[in-house]
């Protein structure tokens, strides 16, 4: 059904796309062009917008950009004179309705929750809350945060399991963990991050609650100019398929591992292939037969099945990672940790394992910090251990 899904999420940006392409006002364009011009003084070489549409043809990944400067630079624009007008309630409203018009046709993030505590030998990682920003979480999360300030409230909470299904929302954890978590998205002012409960090993004790990083809701979204009104999420089916992985991970190791076994033995016996001196010997002695230079031939044969078994490793392995993290090229990745955003446009996905652990790679080039595409290349890396094999540790 992935086609069917991709079908639909078409036709639906499609129809998105041609209720938004109505021309806008003097002043929205104003601040459209700006975040433009901002994107091309970083080299982004984009086109001016159609006179009469300017958001007819605006890509998914520009459109994510802009959102973002206008979330950190609109006042400023203002303020430094170049937008010739002055801030107010009405140019607010107007940016409001830019940023509303624009949010259905960006490209969403991905952002990624890790738990944050420190590691023991009684305690396995993860596990990590994968949360797509879709535009009615978005304008759900705005609702949520206008109403912890109007209430002075420090966090509202809502849980995350009874509405995967529109929230598109997964937990990954270890390949051989069954655990099912109790997990709750937690929005203050200013951040957002998950809270969920673990059982504890021994039946008497309670579970135990645990945290992950968090976001500041500023340098995702436009928090500032999304409406606050409470609206229902529609039920959208995920594009992620949450299933086991660790049958599917065990087989690949498998094949690496003959895949290893196959190349040390290879390299091995290339020591003993003759040189072109021994050829000559070979012709010499052994006349047409050349036991030799027939080795010789094997050895290259088997060189070149050895490397296009390694090629197709590397594809199982991009194609394992992209299917247990919900991740495909061109998605736009967000993570916190240690204090600093790490937003990436991703090029590649694939992970690497070995014994009882398993580490996902996720790499890409790297969002400046005012939101537009820079040319750096980052990886983003999340490593999992197997519970039972820590917990014996």
């Amino acid at each position: 059904m992935v086609a069917f899904r991709e079908e639909l999420d078409t036709a639906r940006r499609d129809e998105l796309r041609a209720k938004t392409a109505e021309s806008l006002s003097k002043l929205q364009r104003q601040f459209l062009n700006m975040a433009l011009s901002n994107m091309n003084n970083q080299g982004a070489s984009i086109a001016p917008p159609a006179t009469t549409k300017p958001l007819a043809n605006l890509d998914r990944d520009v459109a994510a950009q802009v959102l973002l400067l206008i979330q950190g630079r609109a006042q400023a624009w203002v303020k430094d004179g170049h937008i010739a007008t002055r801030w107010g309630p009405s140019v607010r409203n107007s940016v409001a309705k830019l940023v509303e018009r624009l949010l259905p046709m960006a490209r969403q993030q991905l952002l990624v929750f890790e738990t944050e505590s420190k590691r023991s030998p009684f305690m396995a990682d993860g596990p990590v809350i994968f949360v797509r920003l879709s535009a009615p979480l978005q304008e759900r999360i705005a609702g949520l945060s206008t109403m912890v300030r109007d209430q002075e409230l420090q966090h509202v909470v809502m849980p995350l399991t009874a509405a995967d299904h529109a929230w598109s929302t997964h937990h990954l954890y270890s390949p051989e963990s069954h655990l099912f978590l109790d997990s709750w998205l937690c929005v203050s002012a200013r951040e957002i991050w998950v809270e969920w409960n673990r059982k504890s090993w021994r039946e008497e004790e309670p579970p135990a609650r645990h945290a992950t990083n968090r976001i500041d809701l500023r340098e995702v979204m436009p928090l500032d100019f999304l409406s606050a009104s409470n609206k229902v999420l529609s039920p959208v089916i995920s594009r992620v398929a949450i299933t086991p992985y660790a049958d599917r991970l065990r087989a690949l190791q498998e094949a690496e591992r003959i895949h290893e076994m196959m190349s040390t033995a290879a390299y091995a016996m290339q020591k003993e292939v003759p040189g072109e001196v021994l050829s000559v010997v070979d012709r010499l002695w052994f006349g047409e037969q050349r036991p030799f230079q027939a080795a010789r031939d094997a050895f290259r044969h088997i060189e070149t099945e050895l490397e296009r078994w390694d090629t197709e490793l590397e594809a199982e392995r991009s194609a394992l990672a992209r299917s247990i993290l919900g991740i495909v090229p061109g998605d736009i990745v967000t993570s916190e940790s240690r204090g600093k955003l790490l937003r990436l446009s991703v090029t590649g996905v694939t992970l690497y394992s070995g014994g009882s652990s398993v580490s996902f790679m996720v790499s890409g080039i790297r969002f400046r910090k005012d939101g537009t595409l820079g040319k750096l290349q980052e990886t983003l890396n999340l490593s999992f251990t197997d519970e039972r094999q820590a917990r014996s540790e």
